[in-house]
């Protein structure tokens, strides 16, 4: 009969994984050119850009710090659990292509993470636009409950496709985990137990009884430790997080995948 590993013992086996993936990065993808007239004056300073793939993909740099961190991993978690979250994916951006483009000389050469564009949306705060097609976002809301309590969401903001249904995406994450872009181990440590959204769950209706909401648990159930460590391994050394942070953040996932779990 098998013993449920130590403590010390769960955190080298998840070390392990987590260096087994990181030696295997995926291939960023490379910047072809910046696109005119997309940059936003936000903290993380965003660009549209056009890649290697002919796909236009909306960037941010190193100099977003943790940020970044934060948005490649949550977006690879929403897509495990199949929330409308952005598509995450690395991108390079050449030292010759900066050099071109003097005005978007704040980012730096090398990776940066980036999110497939999703056309003819437009950013807003007020959830109450759900209840123009109910039918189509009340599901995506549910999920976007689940998966902002797992992680544990600030800074709420959406995007809404202009023509009907009006469905909802997620895409800016950088102000997520406790303590935003400046979260440390003790922070994740001493967060509070998971629960779903208070916020989202309140505007949306949306209780643990709800159907909408039983699915987006059932699809949390289903993902694995090892889609966690993928999402938690994809951020490149060069963004400067550190293994033990990074074996924190796993425990802190898998410990609240399981409190919404027991929700069911």
């Amino acid at each position: 009969m098998n013993s449920k590993p130590t403590h010390q013992q769960q955190q080298e086996q998840w070390r392990d994984a987590l260096e087994s993936a990181i030696a295997h990065p995926e291939e960023p993808l490379l910047v072809e050119r910046f696109n005119d007239g997309w940059g936003w004056k936000t903290s993380a300073c965003p660009v549209s850009v056009r890649c290697i793939d002919k796909q236009t993909y909306i960037i941010k740099g190193q100099q977003a710090g943790r940020q970044i961190v934060n948005d490649q991993i949550i977006a690879r978690l929403g897509m495990a659990l199949g929330a409308p979250v952005g598509r995450p994916r690395i991108v390079e951006i050449s030292p010759d292509l900066l050099e071109c483009e003097p005005r978007y000389n704040y980012l730096t050469a090398g990776t940066a993470h980036a999110t497939l564009f999703i056309q003819n949306c437009e950013d807003d705060r007020d959830l109450t636009k759900f209840r123009t097609h109910p039918a189509e976002n009340i599901p995506r809301f549910a999920s976007l409950c689940v998966l902002y309590g797992w992680v544990l969401a600030k800074d709420h903001q959406f995007l809404f496709e202009k023509q009907y249904p009006n469905r909802v995406y997620s895409v800016d994450h950088g102000h997520f985990f406790p303590g935003g872009p400046n979260w440390t181990q003790e922070t994740l440590s001493q967060a509070p137990a998971a629960e779903l959204d208070t916020r989202l769950s309140r505007l949306c209706s949306l209780s643990r009884e709800s159907p909408e909401i039983i699915n987006a648990l059932e699809q949390l159930d289903q993902v694995s430790e090892d889609m966690i460590i993928q999402a938690v391994a994809a951020p490149p050394k060069q963004w400067g997080l550190k293994m033990e942070e990074r074996v924190t953040m796993v425990e802190y996932l898998v410990k609240r995948q399981q409190q919404l779990v027991n929700l069911l």
